[in-house]
């Protein structure tokens, strides 16, 4: 089955099972949302360029429900820190995570910038 796809830098997707992340920030938006059973991607390479394509391994299938424009408020509030390697920057966005269903076997696949698609069969959710 064909799904949409985005890739999420380690340890960013390990923190979104353990519930310790319910957002996710990036500098562009996606052509609509809500967008719903996206399957998330976790790589170890930033991604610069759309031609850059890294191993990766779907881990879990989420909704991004909404989006907003990211505050220096926000970052303040929710505790980032320059030790995760996040610093406030304007121009970027939030995008809410819900719905996360995580799957019961890794399966590896491509890692790609940017929202795509991957043919991923035999899909069990635990």
């Amino acid at each position: 089955m064909e799904y949409q796809a985005l890739s999420i830098l380690k340890p960013a997707v390990d923190l979104i099972l353990d519930g310790k992340k319910n957002i996710e920030i990036r500098s562009w938006l996606p052509p609509e949302f809500p967008m719903k059973n996206v399957v998330i991607v976790q790589n170890q390479k930033y991604l610069s360029s759309d031609e850059d394509i890294d191993d990766g391994v779907a881990l879990a299938i989420v909704d991004f429900t909404e989006f907003k424009i990211w505050t220096e408020d926000d970052y303040n509030k929710n505790g980032f820190s320059v030790s995760l390697g996040r610093t406030w920057k304007e121009g970027y966005f939030t995008w809410k995570i819900e719905n996360i269903r995580k799957l019961k076997k890794p399966i590896l696949c491509k890692a790609m910038k940017g929202i795509y698609q991957i043919e991923l069969n035999d899909i069990e959710l635990v």
